[in-house]
């Protein structure tokens, strides 16, 4: 009986110990490198610093950073480097993205910001990526 009694005890321990959980997700990252136009540098981190500010002020949750630096991608040569601004944005979901960017399209600040940057560096060629933050 005492066995048995030890049995049923080891059982319910074991299946409350590898009882499945839910995991949360990891918070999907967006980041988006572009190109700064040569003798454009300073205005485009100036104008970086001012988007990341302006976001960060008026949407708190929407962890917008903006870093200048050089970044392999398809556009960047080793032979002619060139100097870019990496902008990258924090998500618990798709969905909160796309909220997020249909928001910033209807800000008139934000917009006057994204034509003074269209200025300075080229949106052609940006690349962007996409993935999820690691734990």
């Amino acid at each position: 009986m005492l066995i048995s009694g030890v049995i049923v005890s080891l059982v319910v321990s074991w299946s409350m110990a590898s009882a499945p959980t839910t995991q949360s997700d990891r918070p999907l990252v967006f980041s988006r490198v572009c190109n700064i136009e040569p003798g454009q540098e300073a205005e485009a981190e100036a104008l970086a610093e001012e988007m990341v500010a302006l976001v960060n002020a008026r949407y708190p949750g929407a962890e917008l950073t903006a870093s200048t630096g050089r970044w392999m991608n398809g556009f960047q040569s080793l032979a002619v480097p060139v100097n870019q601004v990496r902008f990258t944005e924090q998500h618990p979901d798709p969905e909160s993205r796309e909220a997020f960017t249909a928001i910033l399209l209807g800000d008139d600040d934000f917009d006057v910001i994204q034509r003074q940057m269209a200025e300075v560096i080229d949106f052609s060629r940006c690349t962007e990526t996409q993935f999820r933050a690691r734990p």
